[in-house]
């Protein structure tokens, strides 16, 4: 099951389920999809397409009104201590959203390539220590773009669903933009990886002690500071700052790796020297397969 993209189909209610008279409902709007609905009012596309009767979550049509069941548990049916079984239409990002664990930590602990494809019914296992989104917010809290700020144009329809339906997320575009511009590395390329290294939440803090939006480790931190910065102290818990950290070591991993997006995302991954002198481990592969595929998606 890919990462759900389709828009909602034009028409009448061609048969499918109407939600009962009296229930929590919503009509659907010409465009909307089941992922956006589903992250608007808290709950899952399994749990919408279950309970109105959709046999495939990619194709709902405007003007259908659907009922609204409460929120999902954190597991389902089939799932053991540990584990997530994959419902329909689901992808990492939604089960990442669920669990609090990182898209690169599930899709290393499963051994998956590409994100968007995850099979339902399958089990997932979850690994602890991944990243928690209760982490602590920077002092002075989060310095975002104004929500209301232009985003960069092109490729808007084919973001993540998470990203679309998250107006402080969607507010982020313009910062990545601005200064994947001053560091000269490719926009969509850094918004891929710090969207698959945290979905772009910055309260996100692994067992390792990576931090926020780029999962800065406490080390790269001091080195970009240090190194790259000429002894700026940055905080990497605010959404700016981490973002800026996180292109400036891009740029420097782009530099070491003579342009090579591959390896220098390997680099981010496994460090630069382990993968000069061992070359890519086979986690590492996944994690640079998987960010190549969702950088695709914030090319514009």
């Amino acid at each position: 099951m890919g990462l759900l993209v389709a828009t909602v189909v034009a028409g009448g209610l061609g048969g499918l389920g109407v939600a009962p008279a009296g229930a929590a409902s919503v009509r659907v709007s010409q465009g909307e999809t089941l992922s956006e609905l589903a992250a608007r009012y808290h709950t899952t596309v399994a749990a919408l397409a279950a309970g109105n009767g959709i046999r495939d979550p990619n194709r709902v049509v405007a003007g259908q009104v659907l009922q609204i069941p409460g929120p999902a548990p954190a597991t389902t049916a089939g799932a053991t201590p540990g584990t997530v079984v994959v419902a329909p239409g689901e992808s990492l990002w939604t089960i990442s959203e669920r669990t609090g664990v990182t898209v690169a930590a599930l899709a290393a602990a499963n051994g998956i390539r590409d994100p968007n494809r995850v099979q339902a019914g399958q089990v997932l296992r979850v690994p602890a220590g991944s990243g928690s989104p209760g982490g602590t917010a920077g002092p002075g809290g989060m310095v975002l773009a104004s929500a209301t700020a232009p985003l960069p144009s092109g490729g808007s329809s084919r973001l993540p669903a998470q990203l679309r339906s998250s107006p402080p997320r969607l507010a982020l575009r313009p910062v990545f933009a601005h200064f994947a511009a001053a560091w000269g590395v490719p926009a969509n390329l850094l918004e891929g990886m710090c969207w698959w290294e945290s979905g772009w939440q910055s309260t996100i803090v692994s067992s390792t002690g990576a931090i926020g939006i780029g999962q800065l480790e406490p080390s790269t931190v001091t080195f970009v500071e240090q190194d790259l910065l000429g002894g700026a102290r940055l905080d990497p818990r605010v959404p700016s700052q981490n973002i800026e950290m996180a292109a400036a070591y891009l740029h420097w991993l782009l530099a070491r790796a003579g342009g090579s997006e591959s390896r220098a995302l390997a680099g981010y991954y496994q460090g630069a020297a382990s993968v000069a002198a061992h070359g890519m481990y086979p986690e590492t592969k996944l994690y640079v397969t998987g960010i190549l595929a969702t950088s695709a998606l914030f090319a514009g």
